[in-house]
Order: structure tokens, then C-alpha cells, then sequence
């Protein structure tokens, strides 16, 4: 598809069905469409049209009821895959974003992994940003999500929350969460009936190799067993004497 095929003015019509308030035939025909569009080489240009009119209808949008937030949050997967500028502006809907998050966690498997889907598209550029929501309304989110992962569904929705977790390996603070699910992350290197999940647990401790709490964290815990050894050795004594 070629830029000039698309015009603002065909983006400003094409916006005015999807109002919340539109049959919701006639909604879905324009969504469908669009759907389509983002698949196409030059949908961020079209999605940042007019000051990113496009892209504000449809993050406003995702955010309705009783619409069908899995075709809208289709395109912004495939727009935020393909341009970080895009990528940015969603990131900035911090109430997509947070609807996002609360999808992660239900049980509507095609909800949830389009969201996941999304959020690992945006952590993989905008990191810091998305932690810091991640864990408003999530507070033991990088614990949930090793628990996750290592748990036995085999449930996609999974997957992309063990990618978003690699992305944010790049938070310092996130690193220094990880450290202590250590062991955790570790047992997930042996499930090779998982190769999704082994490689997403490599690339989380190679990203830890970069933080020196690991190492302290490790010590500790090597100090800690050794003082332990050495308290059980003077019991021994103890009671021979």
C-alpha cells in the first residue's frame, strides 16, 4: 500500500464509526478494516495522521464497553511492532495501559493474551514506564509471573508475560526483584517440554549476570549455609560432650 492511497480525510470518515455509539455492525465493519490497514507498511503514518487522530480513537476505544477491545488492541499490536513512535504514544494511555494489565490477569484467554501481546511490545521500549504501572495496580507482579511460568498451563497468555518479564530485566530495581526468585528462574532452565519458557528464564539470568545484587544475594546465601553448617557442627559436639 502506498501513502498517498490513504488520505487524512478518508481516516477522519472512517473514524466517525468507531463511536462507542455506532451500530455495532457497522463499528465492526470499520474495525475489521483497520485490522487489515495495520498489517500494511505504512499504517503508523496513518495511525499518527492529524496529530495521531486515528490512534486516539482507538485507545479511547479499547477502553469502552461492550466493544471488541481484541480487534482494536489487534492493530495496536501490529502498529507498536512496527514503530516506536507509535509505540509511545499508547504507552502514554495510561488507562489502556492499566486496562491492559487488569486483562492479563482474567480468564478471557483472547483477551488476555492480545493484552499480554501488547504489553510485551511496549516493555520492550518504553521498560521503566511500563514496570511502574505494571506494579500499581499489580504489586507482586514479576513473583505472579515467575509462579506463572513455572506452573503447569501451558497457557500462551504465559509466554508473553515471561517476555514482558525479560524486557524489564532492563530496571535495575526489577533485576534486584529477580534476584531473589533466584531459584525459581533456575528450575525453569530444565523444563525442556517448555523451550518457550526455558529460553525466556536464559535470557532472564543472563540479564541478571549484569546485576551485582545476584552476586551478594548469592554470597549471603552461601554465608548463610555455611553458619548454619558450623552451628550444627557445635551442636554435635555439644551433645557428645
Amino acid at each position: 500500500m502506498q501513502q498517498h492511497e490513504i488520505s487524512p480525510e478518508v481516516i477522519t470518515e472512517l473514524i466517525q464509526f468507531l463511536s462507542p455509539n455506532i451500530p455495532r455492525y457497522l463499528r465492526q465493519q470499520a474495525l475489521d478494516y483497520i485490522v487489515g490497514l495495520s498489517a500494511s507498511n505504512q499504517f503508523n503514518i496513518i495511525f499518527q495522521m492529524k496529530n495521531f487522530l486515528l490512534g486516539r480513537s482507538l485507545c479511547r476505544l479499547a477502553c469502552e464497553d461492550n466493544v471488541d477491545e481484541n480487534c482494536v488492541i489487534s492493530s495496536l499490536i501490529n502498529v507498536s511492532s512496527a514503530d516506536v513512535k507509535c509505540a509511545g504514544y499508547i504507552a502514554s494511555n495510561s488507562e489502556l495501559i492499566q486496562q491492559c494489565i487488569g486483562y492479563c490477569r482474567d480468564d478471557n484467554v483472547p483477551r488476555s493474551l492480545n493484552a499480554a501481546k501488547l504489553l510485551s511490545n511496549l516493555s520492550l521500549h518504553f521498560p521503566d514506564k511500563l514496570y511502574h504501572a505494571l506494579i500499581k495496580d499489580w504489586k507482586d507482579a514479576t513473583a505472579d509471573i515467575i509462579t506463572r511460568l513455572n506452573g503447569t498451563s501451558l497457557c500462551e497468555v504465559t509466554d508473553y508475560l515471561g517476555y514482558i518479564l525479560v524486557n524489564l530485566t532492563s530496571v535495575a530495581k526489577v533485576r534486584c526483584l529477580l534476584c531473589d526468585k533466584f531459584r525459581q528462574i533456575l528450575r525453569l532452565v530444565d523444563c525442556s517440554e517448555r523451550p518457550k519458557r526455558r529460553l525466556i528464564a536464559i535470557d532472564i539470568l543472563r540479564n541478571l549476570c549484569f546485576e551485582k545484587m545476584l552476586y551478594k544475594t548469592r554470597e549471603l546465601r552461601a554465608k548463610d549455609k555455611r553458619e548454619r553448617e558450623d552451628d550444627l557442627e557445635k551442636r554435635k559436639l555439644w551433645l557428645m560432650n
